[in-house]
């Protein structure tokens, strides 16, 4: 059971990392498609959504390593629990929720950069 848990509990942190590089360097080309940082400001444009894409991508990067060694971390550390299960559960949710918050910090850089119409400022 441990390994299993192990495994799921490293599939967010393995996604924000492998997505946060891929994206950062090379955007989904198809701003209409379903992939890709989806928020009403970075599909104004080619510009917003590129530049979304390097912010969301470097930071999902960063904080992706850092949830796989947090990951690792603390699952070895409570493998001996008898409620592993639900702590590996919680520790996961709260990855979730990690991964949510980053939509704020890049509509924020969003704003900071471009007007409500998608021009540089």
């Amino acid at each position: 059971m441990f390994a299993f848990l192990f495994i799921c509990s490293l599939l967010v942190p393995l996604s924000m990392t492998l997505l946060g590089k891929r994206w950062s360097e090379k955007p989904p080309a198809d701003i209409q498609g379903l992939s890709g940082y989806r928020t009403a400001m970075a599909k104004l444009n080619q510009d917003t959504w590129c530049y979304a894409h390097k912010i969301w991508g470097r930071m999902c990067f960063v904080i992706g390593i850092i949830l796989i060694i947090g990951t690792i971390a603390f699952l070895i550390y409570i493998r001996n629990y008898s409620n592993f299960e639900t702590l590996v559960t919680y520790w996961v949710f709260t990855q979730i929720v990690i991964l949510a918050l980053t939509v704020i910090p890049t509509e924020i850089q969003l704003k900071k950069v471009f007007t409500k119409t998608g021009q540089r400022k």
